[in-house]
């Protein structure tokens, strides 16, 4: 196995196979850092997006978010001369860009109908739906600790999400629905991870989403400046990295292991929004950001450590 930090990036981009050689215990670790650290690309992202909806429309936006990556990766293939087609799994790759597709539509129409702190805690149910779907179609053993900090980190999300604020019915189902495409998202991406690379998993999806996108925000185009290129290009490149360091964490370990630690990304979007838009957070939302934290940690904590 690589040495260096640059060469375990590497590893994981490319050659999947090798980061499997690293022990159970060892590949549980770097894959809780790594979903720490996709919750906080996810954060500058979000932030980088509310900027960017001042000058963009939310069509244009997402056409940036999928563009960029997605040229960044096809470079990647040709300068690592990797095959751009996959190896089989045609089914699985079309399903992978049909619910990616469908997550982006219906988070999109959450956000625009809901409250932003409701419309994000509602998308938190997908690890509740992740729990029950990597039991069934994964065959992951269902333990207590799964389903207790599972558990913990809906009622946190539940607390933030302060139902007697209320909402349109529709749009909070459509979250609900949106959640539901992201955690079947969660289980295609573990079985493809197996066997496929990193980079090619994320390829599809992004390639998907710039096709779906760019007619919408063709008809809603805004001028583009300087400082609007830089956002259009942060949102790209921090989607990018969120996305890369999720894929990797969950070839690492079991989906339901890692499905509470992801509520760090509320954690880290609350901070930023406090620091950066003077978004403070009521008692009850500290309440609830106590749970989900405790439930992360318990899930570290006390989680399997082998695959």
């Amino acid at each position: 196995m690589s040495e260096t930090p640059f060469a375990f990036v590497k590893d994981l981009l490319i050659d999947g196979a090798n980061v499997l050689k690293l022990p159970p215990d060892k590949r549980h670790k770097i894959a809780v850092a790594l979903i720490l650290f996709s919750s906080l690309s996810m954060a500058c992202m979000m932030v980088l997006l509310k900027l960017g909806a001042e000058r963009l429309s939310l069509w244009q936006i997402i056409t940036f978010k999928s563009l960029l990556p997605m040229l960044v990766l096809l470079a990647i293939f040709w300068v690592k001369q990797i095959k751009i087609l996959p190896h089989g799994y045609y089914g699985l790759y079309l399903l992978r860009v049909i619910l990616a597709v469908a997550a982006v539509v219906c988070w999109i129409y959450s956000i625009t109908y809901l409250p932003l702190g409701i419309a994000t805690a509602i998308s938190f149910t997908k690890g509740i739906f992740v729990l029950w779907l990597a039991t069934v179609f994964l065959s992951e053993r269902l333990t207590a600790i799964k389903i207790i900090t599972t558990v913990v980190g809906c009622i946190g999300s539940f607390i933030i999400m302060d139902i007697s604020k209320g909402g349109p019915l529709v749009a909070s189902l459509v979250g609900l629905a949106g959640a539901l495409f992201a955690a079947l998202l969660s289980i295609i991406i573990k079985k493809l991870a197996a066997s496929e690379p990193t980079i090619r998993m994320m390829f599809y999806p992004q390639a998907g989403m710039t096709l779906f996108f760019f007619v919408p925000a063709a008809f809603n185009w805004q001028p583009m400046d300087g400082t609007t290129m830089v956002l259009a290009s942060g949102i790209g490149l921090f989607g990018l990295i969120s996305q890369w360091c999720f894929i990797s964490a969950y070839r690492l370990t079991d989906v339901s292991a890692l499905a509470p630690i992801e509520y760090s990304r509320l954690i880290f979007a609350v901070l930023t929004g406090a620091l950066i838009f003077s978004e403070i957070p009521s008692h009850f939302d500290i309440i609830g950001m106590l749970l989900i934290v405790g439930s992360s940690y318990a899930a570290f904590r006390f989680g399997p450590r082998v695959l």
